[in-house]
């Protein structure tokens, strides 16, 4: 009887190590990640990109990801010479960008993976201007962006990531909104214009 007991735990033990490394060879499902923007301008007119970048990497199987974004991006500045002589004293511009991911993953080599797909957001874009009168001057504006997507991600660990993407950018401005005081206007302004996106990316998986 004790002979027995000792070799089912004995077959207990040496099942145990496989089934724990299989567990940690199974990939990551959810992670967050910081995407660093390169700088981009669109033929539209617009610095249309927030520095910054949070990410939510969601590998749904192993060959597809979706991956929310979101960015803010603030720029201030004070009075200036050209201010003094009548122009603007102050300007000031935000973007508010929220974008959702969808990739087709390949893995040629185990620490790499290729991904393909596209990214399609929308961008909400403001900026302000005061006169020496202080008279404030507003305009405000929802674009929408729509990026084929190719990206390369190197897992340095089983949790951890860095790569890069790049993408063309096709980007519609809808009509801006003015105010002026406290009078709006809704300007025909509506455009399409075209870009070139580049991200550096650290995904940390949970």
């Amino acid at each position: 009887m004790i002979r027995k007991l000792s070799l089912v735990a004995a077959v207990g033990a040496l099942a145990v190590p496989p089934l724990a490394r299989a567990e940690e060879a199974s990939p990551p499902r959810v992670g967050v990640g910081v995407g660093v923007n390169l700088g981009n301008v669109f033929s539209g007119g617009s610095l249309a990109a927030s520095p910054v970048d949070v990410f939510v990497p969601i590998n749904v199987t192993d060959s597809f990801r979706l991956e929310p974004s979101f960015g803010y991006w603030y720029v201030g500045r004070g009075i200036t010479v050209s201010g003094l002589n009548g122009a603007s004293t102050s300007t000031g511009g935000y973007a508010v960008e929220a974008a959702l991911g969808g990739f087709y993953l390949l893995r040629p080599t185990p620490p790499f993976t290729v991904y393909l797909g596209g990214r399609v957001g929308v961008a909400f874009i403001g900026h302000s201007s005061q006169d020496v009168a202080g008279v404030v001057t507003s305009v405000s504006e929802t674009d929408m962006y729509v990026n084929p997507t190719l990206g390369l991600e190197w897992a340095v660990s089983r949790n951890f990531s860095v790569g890069g993407e790049a993408a063309p950018a096709f980007r519609f401005y809808f009509n801006p909104t003015v105010t002026v005081g406290n009078v709006s206007t809704n300007v025909s302004g509506s455009k399409f214009g075209t870009g070139f996106d580049a991200v550096l990316l650290m995904r940390l998986y949970l």
